[in-house]
């Protein structure tokens, strides 16, 4: 089964949440995604999503250089990050 989300701003954890019922989630309507990194490294690896590729990303939490390397690597949208 298929959906596809359209927001603004969408919070990485209730993406998540959407793997358990979807085989393909397309977020190409998704703005940005706001979480942890751990979370939005997870909707990459998971392979259920498509139009992550142009994606803003707002990183919450303590992350790594390789970790944001590594989520550059997956979109062309902007990455912010906040420690706090």
């Amino acid at each position: 089964m298929n959906t596809s989300i359209t927001s603004e701003n969408k919070d990485a954890n209730s993406l998540l949440e959407l793997i358990e019922t979807y085989d393909n989630i397309n977020i190409v309507g998704v703005s940005k995604i706001v979480g942890t990194s751990a979370q939005i490294s997870n909707i990459i690896d998971s392979g259920k999503f498509t139009g992550f590729n142009t994606t803003n990303l707002f990183v919450t939490g303590i992350t790594d250089s390789t970790t944001l390397s590594y989520l550059d690597a997956n979109t062309t949208g902007t990455i912010e990050h906040s420690e706090s």
